[in-house]
């Protein structure tokens, strides 16, 4: 799909589609995803568990596990076409050098044997022809930039606290500066004062930086202070896809409508009524005919069960997937 505010994106998914094959058949994890991300610009990618966040971020860094298999789509960066691109070559050229990942669990990247110098200096001397006493120097002054003292540098990851080795992530995924951050879930498991704080890290090292950013999370209030467009995801399609605050001022998937209700909001002195959706998601190994929240929508018509809703332009750069939005 060709978006209209979309000129040079940096990253362009275009009906990306990631099936994983089980014994029964294939469960449709991202099923005709598009999406851009703009040069400095953050994109929000939000939905409920199993609604095919984290498989869009492992097809994009080609990690997918052996079930998985792209049937179709494109995936461009810097209007290079990364899915079809050697992967000895990606792995060296693109990846950590120019898009970087922090993911939902610290100790997915850190090595609990190594000490968290030694990791650094392995990402740095794996990219670049520098030398060792250069690279150590750069450590120091990224695990700086996010709040880390230097002499946590010698510690092993099991030595520092959660939020500590989620800013040691972060400085990582920053160490050779790339163009691009992906973090997928990256504060969920952080208490609620030390994910405030790695939040801002992130956002003003994003804004010092210029990089580009895809912040993946199930919670949509997250992304309200920190993105600049949200991508709302449900079972594997995209419902709803445009501008921040016209999405959270006039959200139009009913769906989307559900998750902004649900968000509690402290500055009412008369307490708001939170909202919660009937139902469960659906089965993607054998989703409903048509639109996949009708089973679930309280607005759904006879067309809904019937005919898939296209993802399209309302109005400036917001983008939904409703017949009753469109029918209107």
């Amino acid at each position: 799909m060709i978006f209209e505010e979309s000129t040079e994106p940096l990253l362009q998914v275009d009906s990306l589609k990631t099936y994983y094959k089980t014994k029964t058949g294939n469960v449709k994890a991202v099923d005709s995803v598009s999406l851009f991300v703009d040069r400095a610009k953050i994109l929000g990618v939000a939905g409920e568990s199993g609604c095919g966040k984290s498989t869009l971020v492992t097809t994009i860094f080609r990690v997918l596990p052996r079930n998985a298999q792209i049937v179709e789509g494109e995936v461009k960066f810097k209007g290079q076409e990364i899915l079809k691109m050697d992967l000895k070559t990606f792995r060296k050229n693109i990846v950590w050098r120019d898009i970087a990942y922090i993911p939902q669990a610290s100790m997915d990247v850190l090595d609990p044997v190594y000490k968290i110098k030694d990791q650094m200096i392995e990402t740095i001397l794996a990219h670049e022809d520098v030398s060792k006493a250069e690279a150590t120097e750069r450590i120091y002054k990224a695990l700086e930039s996010v709040g880390v003292p230097p002499e946590k540098a010698d510690m092993f990851p099991h030595e520092l606290s959660g939020g500590q080795r989620q800013r040691v992530v972060i400085a990582m995924a920053l160490l050779l500066n790339p163009s691009m951050v992906v973090s997928d879930e990256a504060t969920t498991a952080l208490d609620v004062i030390t994910q405030a704080k790695v939040l801002k890290i992130m956002k003003d090292l994003q804004e010092s930086r210029k990089f580009s950013m895809m912040f993946v999370t199930h919670d949509l209030a997250l992304l309200a202070n920190i993105s600049d467009s949200i991508l709302i995801m449900y079972a594997g399609k995209v419902v709803e896809f445009g501008d921040v605050e016209k999405l959270f001022r006039n959200p139009l998937h009913p769906y989307t409508k559900a998750l902004v209700d649900a968000i509690p909001d402290l500055r009412l002195r008369k307490k708001k009524k939170l909202v919660s959706i009937p139902g469960y998601p659906p089965d993607l190994e054998n989703p409903p005919k048509g639109c996949r929240f009708a089973p679930r929508c309280p607005i759904a018509m006879p067309i809904c069960s019937q005919k898939e809703p296209p993802l399209t332009r309302i109005e400036g750069f917001h983008y939904v997937a409703c017949h009753a939005v469109t029918k209107q």
